[in-house]
C-alpha cells in the first residue's frame, strides 16, 4: 500500500468521524437555538448512527462486488454538500432531514476505508487496524475539541461548514488512491451472513464491541447536559476540552499489538481493557473538572484499546468476506452507539449522572468477565 493511499486513507477517516461528533458537545446550545428539549438534541447524534447501525451490512455486500474506489468517492462527496445544506436550515426537522440523508453515507466511508486497509495488507491486520482506530479517534476528538472551538469563536454554522470543505477536499484527494476491488461477482446471500451468528467466536466479539460503545456514546452523549446543569456559566469550548483525553486513545490504539504482548493474548487484553474502562467511568462521577479530565483519559485509554483490539480480532479470526465481516462489525458498534447516545438521557433526567456512571461501570465489569470465561474460543489467534 503507498503512502499517497495510506495517508489519504487516515484523513478521511478523521475527517468523517468529525462530521460525526462535532454536534456532540453543541447539544445543548442546538437545543436553545432550535428550541427543543435535551431528548429531542441528543437525538440528532442518535439519528446520525442510526443508519450507520444497519448499512454497513449491507455496504459490505457491495464492497464484495463493486469498487470501494468509487463508493468512497461519490459518498464523500455526498456527505460535503448535504453539511452545507444542513447549516442553512433554521427548522428544527428540516435539519434533523438533511442530516439523516448525510449519515447513510458515512457507514459506506467508513466500512470502505476499513476493507481498503485489511485487503492491502492482510499480513499485518493489526497495525492497519490500529491505524484505522487512531484516525477514528482523532476525527472524534478533532469534531468535539476544534468544532466547539470554532464554534464558540464564530458560529454552529461556521464550524459544520469547515468541516465540510475538508470533507470534498478529501473526495478530490481520494481520486488518486489505489482501488482495491478483488472482482468477487459471485452470489452473496443471507446464507452466508448466518454462519457467523452461529460461530460463539464472532458472538462474543459482537456483543462486545455493542456493550463498549453502547457504554461509551452514554457516557459522551450525557456529559454535555451534566456540565450545563451544574455549571451554567460553562462555554462550548470549554465543553468541548473535556474530551481532551481522547488523546490517549490514540496513542494505546497504536500500541495494541503491544497489549496484547503484555497480557500474552488479545482476549486476555480486551478483557483488562473493558476494567479500565468501567474504571475511568467511575472516576467521573467525581463533579470536578481535573476528575472529569482523569476519568476522560482512564475512559478513552480502556475503550480505545478494547476497540483496536477486537477489530484487529474479529479480522483475524475471519480468513475470507472481510467486507461482510466488518460490517457485522460496524452494525454491532453502532447500534450499540444508536441506544447510547438517547436512552440513557432519559434515566439521566430521573436518577442523575451517578447512577449513569455506577450502572455503565457495572455493565463493562460483567462483559470483561464474560468474556474472560469464553477466552478459550480466540487461542489460535
Amino acid at each position: 500500500m503507498n503512502l499517497n493511499s495510506i495517508l489519504c486513507v487516515l484523513y478521511a477517516t478523521i475527517i468523517t468521524l468529525s462530521l460525526v461528533y462535532a454536534p456532540q458537545p453543541l447539544a445543548p446550545l442546538l437545543g436553545d437555538y432550535f428550541h427543543i428539549s435535551a431528548h429531542n438534541a441528543s437525538s440528532i447524534i442518535s439519528l446520525t448512527l442510526l443508519p450507520m447501525a444497519f448499512a454497513p451490512t449491507l455496504y459490505g455486500y457491495l464492497l464484495e462486488k463493486f469498487s470501494p474506489k468509487k463508493i468512497l468517492i461519490l459518498s464523500m462527496f455526498s456527505c460535503g454538500i448535504l453539511q452545507f445544506l444542513s447549516t442553512m436550515s433554521d427548522v428544527f426537522y428540516i435539519f434533523l432531514f438533511l442530516r439523516g440523508l448525510q449519515s447513510l453515507f458515512f457507514p459506506a466511508i467508513l466500512t470502505t476505508l476499513l476493507t481498503i486497509l485489511t485487503r492491502l495488507n492482510a499480513t499485518n491486520i493489526q497495525k492497519n487496524t490500529s491505524l484505522y482506530v487512531s484516525a477514528t479517534i482523532t476525527g472524534g476528538l478533532i469534531g468535539r475539541v476544534l468544532g466547539s472551538y470554532l464554534t464558540n469563536l464564530f458560529s454552529w454554522q461556521i464550524s459544520f461548514n469547515f468541516f465540510a470543505i475538508l470533507m470534498i477536499l478529501g473526495g478530490f484527494w481520494a481520486l488518486r488512491i489505489r482501488d482495491t476491488n478483488q472482482g468477487n461477482l459471485s452470489k452473496i446471500t443471507l446464507k452466508e451472513i448466518l454462519p457467523f451468528f452461529k460461530d460463539k467466536s464472532y458472538v462474543w466479539i459482537l456483543v462486545s464491541v455493542f456493550i463498549m460503545f453502547f457504554s461509551f456514546q452514554a457516557i459522551l452523549c450525557v456529559l454535555p447536559f451534566f456540565l450545563v446543569d451544574t455549571n451554567p456559566n460553562i462555554g462550548e469550548s470549554q465543553i468541548g476540552f473535556v474530551y481532551i483525553g481522547y488523546l490517549i486513545g490514540i496513542v494505546v490504539s497504536l500500541f495494541a499489538s503491544k497489549t496484547t504482548l503484555i497480557f500474552h493474548s488479545k482476549s486476555n487484553a480486551v478483557c483488562f481493557s473493558f476494567l479500565v474502562f468501567g474504571i475511568g467511568i467511575l472516576i467521573m462521577i467525581i463533579n470536578h473538572m481535573y476528575m472529569l479530565l482523569l476519568g476522560m483519559f482512564v475512559l478513552c485509554a480502556g475503550s480505545f484499546s478494547a476497540h483496536s483490539i477486537l477489530s484487529a480480532l474479529i479480522n483475524s479470526i475471519s480468513k475470507n468476506k472481510k467486507g461482510i465481516v466488518n460490517g457485522l462489525y460496524l452494525t454491532f458498534y453502532y447500534s450499540g452507539g444508536v441506544l447510547g447516545s438517547f436512552v440513557p438521557i432519559f434515566f439521566y433526567d430521573q436518577f442523575g449522572w451517578s447512577f449513569i456512571c455506577i450502572f455503565i461501570a457495572m455493565l463493562l465489569f460483567l462483559n470483561s468477565f464474560l468474556f474472560f470465561k469464553h477466552k478459550q474460543l480466540y487461542r489460535k489467534v
